[in-house]
């Protein structure tokens, strides 16, 4: 399986509304038990588990923020991608405000597919286009295309 196919188009959120960046997560937390119903009973231990990520360290950078955590409550990666349009204070590295997320749970074990996942995503996030493609995204197949055209060969 390639990283591409981790993202579902129901876990692509183009319109996150949120004013700050615990109701970012509270988003991409939803769209997480959207992509994977097995999270649901969770929701709440990955929704701390994620601010508390951040907390010790912001996870943003040029744009994108990519909080992730390990979970006991999962056996499978699950990804969820958002997008904000107006951008909102993550406490990125840079200052910047961020405008695209990518949401990681991940098992607790396997933690090199993790660490490759995670250099993946980075990496995508640096190309020069990335955050203004996806916000001009009408849908999330389009962002999907925009992954898979960005993944290496």
């Amino acid at each position: 399986m390639t990283y591409v196919e981790l993202f579902k188009e129901q876990a692509v959120l183009l319109d996150i509304q949120a004013s700050d960046s615990d109701g970012v997560i509270a988003a991409l937390v939803d769209g997480l038990v959207a992509s994977n119903a097995d999270l649901a009973p969770h929701k709440e231990a990955l929704k701390a588990a994620l601010m508390l990520r951040e907390s010790e360290g912001s996870t943003g950078s040029s744009g994108v923020g990519i909080p992730h955590v390990k979970s006991p409550h999962t056996d499978k990666v699950t990804v969820v991608l958002g997008v904000h349009q107006a951008g909102v204070d993550f406490n990125a590295l840079d200052g910047e405000d961020v405008h695209v997320f990518f949401a990681v749970i991940r098992p607790e074990v396997d933690a090199d597919a993790h660490i490759g996942l995670l250099r993946w995503l980075a990496g995508i996030a640096k190309h020069e286009d990335f955050v203004s493609f996806s916000r001009q995204a009408s849908s999330g197949g389009q962002v999907i295309e925009l992954l898979t055209e960005l993944a290496p060969a």
